[in-house]
């Protein structure tokens, strides 16, 4: 199959062997692939990526960086056949999927962090077929590769406190970001303050409805969150989304007593917090990875209802041989929300976003 590669640290468009689906496995046709932060990271910070799993004992995130890799876990695609002992949807379903699979040995593996499970920016995936979900009719097959990197933001709230009436702040408002938006609101919570350096993410989260939208670079969001709040007897909710180091200490300093911090963003180095400055405020905070499966199910009928547009969040696509000037240019946030890999899309370049 047609693929594009890492090698090196760039993206080489090749032929891949074809992934075969094993006992439990489906195979599917990537029909598109979003680009998560967590694969930018993957690329720009490679030693620290397979430290961090190394250290953590999480074998689902481990790969040979000198093999290669064909990434891409927020997939949709099409239903090709099984393997043995496997069922799901009729072949030439559209599907979206938890990105998972056990290898030979019965360990988890990540799609498009495995050597052995190559991932949406291939033609081909092998997952497990309890992993899959149907992709109704009513959503744009494309467009529901959303479902993953927005059910991030809405399964890491449904971990939260947040509940009627709870003051929050989001920073950082890429897809996981404004997941965390929409959750916030349709649990009531309020006020919601979005923050991101971005004018086009900024003006993505107040169309989903945040109260207040601010430029950290000009306005603390925290700040602004307790003076919208006033006296609301309710704990302020933080989803941190963002990836960098000092961030999660500067919360800590200025968040206001009882407050629970959602550390979703991966800061990839070594980062320093002081400690007693959140003990004395008694703030709580949980580190954020796994979430409720249903969440994920609950995102995509989110999608297929329409309460929220994935095409409003949908800025460019490009195909395999785009994947370098792609990631590039998600490293400039102002320029991106999100680019979909399209396996036939020509070039090299990003293209806008298809009308649909």
């Amino acid at each position: 199959m047609r693929a594009a590669v890492l090698e090196g640290g760039r993206f080489l468009v090749r032929e891949h062997p074809d992934p075969v689906p094993g006992p439990g496995q489906a195979l599917v046709e990537t029909v598109a692939c979003g680009i998560c932060g967590s694969d930018l990271s993957a690329v720009a910070h490679t030693e620290d990526f397979l430290r961090a799993s190394r250290d953590s004992g999480t074998t689902g995130f481990l790969f040979d960086p000198d093999r290669p890799l064909v990434m891409g876990h927020e997939f949709s695609g099409r239903v090709l056949a099984y393997g043995p002992g496997a069922t799901g949807p009729e072949p030439g379903t559209g599907v979206v999927g938890l990105p998972w699979a056990l290898d030979a040995g019965g360990v988890v593996r990540t799609v498009g962090y495995s050597n052995t499970f190559p991932g949406g920016f291939g033609e081909r995936i092998v997952v497990q077929a309890q992993a899959l979900l149907p992709v109704p009719d009513s959503l744009d097959l494309a467009l529901a590769s959303l479902t993953e990197p927005l059910a991030v933001g809405y399964g890491n709230i449904a971990r939260s406190s947040a509940g009627e009436g709870s003051p929050a702040v989001v920073a950082g408002c890429g897809p996981v970001g404004l997941g965390a938006v929409a959750a916030l609101l349709e649990r009531g919570a309020g006020p919601v303050v979005a923050s991101d350096p971005s004018a086009l993410r900024r003006a993505a989260a107040a169309r989903l409805g945040a109260h207040a939208v601010v430029d950290p670079a000009d306005e603390d969001p925290v700040a602004r969150c307790a003076e919208l709040a006033g006296a609301r007897a309710r704990p302020m909710v933080v989803v941190n989304c963002v990836g960098v180091p000092g961030m999660l200490n500067r919360l800590l300093h200025t968040v206001p007593r009882g407050a629970e911090i959602l550390q979703i963003g991966g800061v990839m180095t070594e980062d320093v917090i002081r400690p007693v400055v959140g003990i004395y405020k008694d703030v709580t905070i949980r580190m954020c990875l796994t979430y409720p499966p249903a969440e994920f199910g609950a995102t995509l009928a989110r999608l297929a209802d329409g309460r929220i547009d994935p095409a409003a969040l949908v800025t460019g696509e490009a195909g395999f041989g785009g994947l370098d000037a792609a990631f590039a240019s998600l490293r400039r946030p102002e320029e991106h929300i999100k680019v979909l890999i399209r396996p036939g899309l020509p070039g090299t370049g990003i293209g806008a976003a298809a009308p649909r």
